[in-house]
């Protein structure tokens, strides 16, 4: 019997674009049912969201996520559309709020506000509707009338780890998308879930249309401790040192197991981060090892709710590490 209805996988974005191609095309012929792309300070995710389309003929392609703080949400609309014709209706937005973006740019905001607004305005314009149309909220508004953008169907996802995001998203969006700082946690997955569902029966909506997500640290190799090694260094310098306290505490990870590394990782100490990191710590926080190791720890997820990983692969080598989930991971946990 499958575990989950289908299996997702993604790529850091700072690939220079020859990498990236080659690793889209290997998606595209693999099991794998959808690439996702998400957006730092490297790469446009828009951008790479339009590469990818253009070289791929079968996968569904999302943005996990972006931020309405970076573009408005007008901007996100038309991109969204564009992307969704050229592709054949392939396209997913993935919405979040970004709350680095907010600290960087200097900006005061209600972040669940900018989310909801960004949410109305986008499907407002995703529509076939023949009115215009127009928007006044608290963040953003579109004061001067539109014409729609005949695209009822893009799907819209959000990315969110705190309870109030988690209740939005089961008011409105299409889909939620765990981030690798809380989907790691069985327990954490399970609330997350369990709270979109509960939002959505208080807003009289069909909770088993939406669709369950989440990012999963992977390091996949025939060497076990060479993937356990290699999670350790992206544990060190990302996943541990932003992971919220509220997530750990749900986990039954007590903060001051991990405070080794987020002290030196804060320190700018990132040897000594990744150093500090251990064997227990990938065990708990990401995917690595041989294939069939990494396939026992997704089939823990089963019972969550999850309907699709999203095998965000590092390495050790991207290419050899795709191959051995889409030849011996994915065909078992999806029977396909």
């Amino acid at each position: 019997m499958p575990y989950f209805n289908s299996v997702g996988v993604g790529f850091e974005e700072y690939l220079d674009s020859h990498a990236f191609l080659n690793l889209v095309r290997l998606t595209d012929k693999a099991n794998f049912s959808s690439l996702w792309i998400q957006e730092g300070d490297q790469r446009s995710s828009t951008s790479l969201a339009t590469l990818a389309l253009n070289s791929t003929v079968r996968v569904k392609v999302g943005v996990g996520v972006t931020s309405p703080l970076r573009r408005h949400p007008q901007i996100l609309a038309i991109e969204a559309a564009t992307l969704s014709e050229i592709s054949g209706g392939r396209f997913i937005l993935g919405l979040g709020v970004a709350s680095s973006a907010i600290t960087n740019y200097g900006l005061e905001t209600k972040p669940l506000s900018a989310m909801r607004d960004t949410f109305r305005i986008a499907r407002g314009l995703l529509s076939d509707e023949p009115s215009k149309f127009s928007y006044k909220g608290e963040v953003f508004s579109l004061k001067a009338p539109q014409k729609r953008l005949m695209m009822p169907r893009v799907p819209i996802y959000f990315g969110g780890i705190g309870p109030r995001m988690l209740d939005l998203a089961g008011e409105v969006a299409d889909g939620l998308v765990m981030t690798r700082r809380g989907s790691f946690s069985v327990e954490y997955a399970k609330y997350a879930i369990e709270r979109v569902i509960k939002s959505a029966k208080r807003h009289k909506r069909d909770s088993s249309k939406i669709d369950f997500l989440a990012f999963f640290e992977t390091c996949i190799s025939e060497n076990e401790n060479s993937a356990i090694q290699f999670a350790k260094r992206v544990l060190g310098t990302y996943t541990i040192p932003q992971t919220p306290s509220f997530v750990l505490n749900l986990a039954g990870i007590q903060e001051n197991e991990i405070m080794a590394v987020k002290e030196k990782y804060l320190n700018g100490d990132f040897a000594g981060a990744i150093g500090a990191v251990t064997d227990e710590m990938v065990d708990k926080f990401a995917i690595a090892g041989t294939p069939s190791q990494c396939l026992e720890k997704l089939a823990e997820f089963t019972k969550t709710g999850l309907k699709t990983p999203i095998m965000y692969i590092h390495g050790p080598d991207k290419t050899i590490a795709a191959k051995l989930a889409a030849e011996q991971i994915v065909p078992k946990l999806t029977g396909k």
